[in-house]
């Protein structure tokens, strides 16, 4: 089948999970093209016919921003969409509407939007966890991300919005250890070390001691996980985590190690090296593999 993908560019989440879905998709023999979503540019006339006319027979996503999703709109093919954010509707809920024009079978780690959709009788597949895009070769120590622990992700509105007051009372404040933050949105924030360069997610949890996972307001009111638990367990990092009410782990809770205060976390990170700490980590690792399989039968049923 010819299948076409549209990802993010990078530094933004889904780049390198849809390119990876593309090379795993090109391997079972399916003739596959990934492209950059349009992210609000207008396309040429010329553009648009091509991708119309080409004749794909699947079309694959995440939440697109609208100038793509028109482009969406007008292939005569199957759609799959991916849900793991509200994207550009903001209320997930939303999505409904769109059943039909934007997609037509949906993918998502929401438990409430898998029985919403289910009730609307849209075809729909649940996974519990995103599959880790990180390659064994990636998977490399590197001194320079050798430190006690880490952080990966954007800091826009971290530091100030009232619905991650949580975790700057336990993450994003003074430490008595060395922490080491990456991304976009951490300007003068003294921990931020810059933006990852995108090949060395592997190099960073692989290198560092422990890393922080955190589910932002909107992914945890629905449930969701985020893919950076994937993503830090295929590396056999011990995670540090806050064990959201609102989340069920899937039996992950096992292998994450959850803080309620910040003399915890220091408590812990002090002693992250102790040998049942990386034990842990490592039965995650085996747990995460398992979980990725199950994410790509999910896919490959709706397919």
């Amino acid at each position: 089948m010819k299948i076409l993908i549209f990802h993010q560019p990078w530094p933004m989440g889904n780049y390198k999970l849809n390119v990876q879905i593309g090379q795993y998709l090109s391997k079972l023999g399916h003739e596959v093209y990934t492209i950059e979503q349009l992210n609000g540019r207008n396309p040429t006339q010329e553009y648009v016919d091509q991708l119309v006319n080409f004749g794909f027979d699947i079309v694959y996503f995440e939440m697109l921003d609208y100038a793509t999703f028109h482009i969406v709109e007008k292939l005569n093919c199957k759609r799959i969409l991916l849900q793991a954010s509200g994207g550009v509707l903001q209320d997930y809920d939303a999505i409904t509407d769109y059943y039909g024009n934007w997609y037509d079978s949906i993918l998502t780690n929401s438990l409430k939007m898998y029985k919403k959709f289910k009730k609307l009788n849209i075809p729909t597949e649940h996974f519990e966890f995103y599959f880790s895009p990180i390659t064994e070769e990636e998977k490399q120590f590197d001194p320079q991300y050798n430190t006690e622990c880490v952080f990966l992700g954007m800091g826009f509105n971290r530091l100030s919005d009232p619905q991650y007051e949580l975790e700057r009372k336990l993450f994003f404040r003074d430490h008595n250890f060395n922490l080491s933050i990456y991304g976009n949105g951490w300007d003068n924030f003294k921990y931020h070390k810059g933006v990852l360069p995108p090949n060395d997610i592997g190099k960073l949890y692989s290198s560092a001691k422990s890393a922080i996972g955190i589910i932002a307001k909107g992914q945890r009111e629905h449930g969701m996980i985020n893919n950076r638990y994937s993503e830090i367990a295929s590396c056999g990092c011990p995670i540090i985590s806050y064990n959201y009410q609102t989340i069920d782990w899937f039996g992950a809770d096992k292998f994450i190690n959850f803080v309620a205060s910040h003399s915890e976390l220091e408590n812990l990170v002090k002693n992250i090296d102790r040998v049942e700490y990386k034990s842990k980590a490592l039965e995650f690792q085996e747990f995460m593999k398992k979980k990725s399989n199950e994410f790509f039968e999910k896919l490959i049923s709706l397919i």
